[in-house]
């Protein structure tokens, strides 16, 4: 009865050993489980030798430990024993992990699964004692597997946790390139069909341009001609001369002026963004047209806010957006009365409204969302990017654009932008 109570007493005392074992083997890795396990099989459940080996998971060389020292006569028989299970489990042992003890009785062995159906492993242990393994050792040896399987699939779930991850973060970081690329592209895209379409405008606006260079031309010829008249003279007439040579230099530079307007207006690159006077930039498209609207009889009609703050912008690219409003607004006016009205003020606080009325037969109200759209166009010769690019310049500048009736008929292109690019943001969010 004594032998009996002090067998069951030391069971007590390594199920409690055991059992503090999970806590320590969390989140550990394979082979420290392994070697964890075997030593505990060696010295703190006091076995001969132990042999663990783990699977790995991903279908690598299995973990092979070992623990202690045996005979190669029990080496052969744990061989033999592996060769009845399957893949990896039945390969063979490596001699150099093995610690050989040729003084050491016959030992016996048992070999205990890891998991169900030895999905992790197998453990094997060897013993002197002539009645090993008893009902004790088998339930210890059960245990010990159990806990070792439990945290062998929890460093696994860890292992394949931070494998998806990675390839996550992987995937994020080409997703994210490729947005960036795409990004480029498309911007790259857009500025090469809004030059195409500043190509287009000036095809359109031929005549207008000429005129508009012709005029100071003109004034510069009239102006070398009276100079000469007045220098000619018995007594020449010095201060009429220099009022002429004045013109001639007034000329000169309003040429310089829509010369240098009109090649920021065509030429490809943009510019950086400034303060703009969007009445002053209203004035200049107007000047390009001018002999367009007179052309076709088109009434002017402006109502220009003179106390607006400046925006910060683009210039080329919202001229452009002025004045591919303007031109569609003169061809939609196929017929009198043709009134083109342009108004500009503060719509709310921190930003500026421009309007762009025409008295044409306005917009089928079928095609309302879809005239931004790009290659969308109800003209018969329409390359359908006008729009689209104003209204992508609008909203690179945190602005918006739209379109509504107009008051007796015809329509009203409109478009608000924040005085600064810092408050367009805020707005931008206040609405959403």
């Amino acid at each position: 009865m004594a032998d009996e109570n002090l067998r069951l007493r030391a069971a007590l005392r390594d199920l409690v050993a055991l059992s503090t074992i999970p806590a320590g083997w969390i989140g550990i890795e394979p082979r420290t489980i392994a070697a964890g396990l075997a030593d505990i099989l060696t010295g703190s459940l006091g076995f001969d030798f132990a042999f663990v080996r783990l699977l790995d998971p991903t279908g690598g060389v299995a973990i092979d430990v070992t623990s202690g020292c045996t005979t190669r006569e029990f080496l052969d028989w744990l061989q033999v024993q592996l060769s009845t299970f399957d893949g990896s489990l039945r390969r063979q042992i490596i001699p150099n992990v093995v610690g050989f003890d040729d003084g050491l009785k016959s030992l016996r062995g048992i070999i205990i699964p890891v998991g169900f159906n030895a999905y992790a492993g197998v453990v094997a242990v060897g013993c002197e004692r002539s009645n090993f393994p008893t009902e004790t050792d088998r339930m210890l040896l059960t245990v010990a597997a159990n806990h070792a399987a439990t945290a062998f699939r929890s460093a696994n779930f860890i292992l394949e946790r931070r494998r998806a991850e990675e390839e996550v973060r992987k995937a994020r970081d080409e997703l994210e390139m490729k947005v960036m690329e795409r990004t480029a592209e498309l911007q790259r895209t857009m500025a090469e069909l809004a030059h195409m379409n500043r190509l287009a405008t000036a095809g359109i606006l031929l005549a207008s341009i000429a005129h508009e260079i012709n005029q100071p031309l003109t004034g510069i010829v009239m102006g070398a001609i009276a100079a000469r008249r007045w220098l000619a003279l018995k007594e020449p007439g010095i201060e009429e001369a220099r009022d002429a040579l004045d013109q001639i230099e007034s000329a000169g530079h309003r040429a310089g002026e829509i010369i240098t307007s009109l090649r920021g207006m065509f030429k490809k690159e943009t510019q950086a963004r400034n303060p703009i006077d969007i009445n002053k930039l209203i004035f200049t498209v107007l000047a390009i047209v001018r002999h367009e609207l007179q052309k076709l009889g088109v009434e002017l009609r402006t109502e220009l806010d003179e106390s607006l703050p400046a925006l910060e912008g683009d210039r080329v690219q919202l001229q452009q957006v002025v004045l591919n409003l303007v031109m569609n607004a003169i061809e939609a006016m196929p017929v009198a009365p043709r009134i083109l009205s342009i108004r500009s003020c503060i719509s709310k606080p921190n930003f500026v409204h421009v309007a762009v009325e025409d008295t044409g037969t306005g917009i089928d109200p079928s095609n309302h969302d879809h005239i931004f759209n790009p290659m969308f166009t109800t003209k018969e010769r329409g390359m359908g990017i006008g729009l689209s690019i104003c209204h992508s310049i609008i909203e690179s500048h945190n602005g918006r654009i739209w379109v509504t009736r107009g008051i007796d008929k015809g329509s009203i292109f409109q478009f608000e932008l924040p005085t600064n690019v810092g408050q367009g943001d805020q707005a931008r969010q206040h609405q959403a």
